[in-house]
């Protein structure tokens, strides 16, 4: 399943891309260009759906991109589900800052199994296989091994309606030396934690938001030595989408500062 996965996200990867080099946001109405994305997001997630129905028939399809099985007329008898994202984050695609990209989540009786991150315009591809390690375009991966903050990155994704609490958290932050950084690709960020390129990753998004393309970089964090937890220190963070995420003395590091910023769980 894990080599079908790659087959599909490359694939896909390469059709995203070609609209991305030609497409001229000057030229299209502002009330078209939502349009748009959902096409380009439709016909990539069927590309990746065709592949995985051709190899597995009978495997639930779901897509994050508007919360419907397009599978629906095939009965799961293997339990196994495919959970396809969307662009990540549609806005830097519109805007052409090329920081996107797309995923794949394998879950088997609710358990990920296989997690899959796909950066077409910098080809690096994140995956894991649970219990078997992360790897970035073949070559395994580990998550930093920072101790604290002093000097470290951290990445920010936040969701509109939640910036007044990365206002707070950062204030809290004011006499300390660290340097932020805001992509926009929440799914990239989890991806950097994992790579060690950034030393930690705070995640908040809205409790009714379809978190499911979390998971991916969920599973490739875990796989490369990193620790996941929500706001409490748990670890229903596919369920409220607020995401810690780091080596173990970073979570520890964050966590407090995070609990004491007005954050709900």
């Amino acid at each position: 399943m894990m080599n079908i996965a790659i087959q599909a996200i490359r694939k896909a990867g390469d059709f995203v891309v070609k609209q991305y080099e030609f497409f001229d946001k000057n030229s299209i109405c502002s009330n078209h260009i939502n349009d748009l994305i959902y096409k380009i997001n439709e016909q990539s997630s069927n590309i990746i759906a065709t592949i995985i129905r051709k190899f597995y028939p009978l495997h639930t399809i779901v897509t994050t991109w508007h919360d419907h099985n397009i599978n629906d007329n095939i009965c799961c008898k293997e339990n196994i589900r495919w959970i396809i994202g969307s662009i990540d984050s549609d806005i830097n695609f519109i805007k052409q800052f090329p920081f996107f990209a797309l995923s794949i989540s394998v879950f088997f009786k609710e358990h990920i199994e296989i997690g899959v991150i796909y950066d077409p315009i910098h080809n690096e591809l994140f995956s894991a296989c649970r219990g078997k390690g992360a790897q970035l375009n073949g070559y395994r991966i580990r998550v930093g091994t920072a101790k604290n903050l002093n000097g470290g990155i951290i990445a920010i994704s936040c969701v509109y309606e939640k910036r007044h609490v990365v206002i707070n958290f950062l204030n809290k932050l004011n006499n300390k030396y660290i340097y932020f950084r805001y992509t926009g690709a929440t799914i990239l960020d989890l991806a950097y934690v994992a790579v060690g390129r950034v030393d930690g990753c705070i995640v908040i998004f809205l409790k009714n938001i379809n978190n499911n393309k979390l998971a991916s970089g969920t599973l490739i964090i875990r796989e490369s030595g990193g620790l996941i937890v929500d706001f409490t220190g748990t670890d229903h963070y596919l369920l409220f989408g607020n995401v810690i995420a780091g080596n173990a003395k970073i979570i520890r590091t964050i966590l407090p500062l995070v609990q004491s910023s007005g954050i709900d769980a």
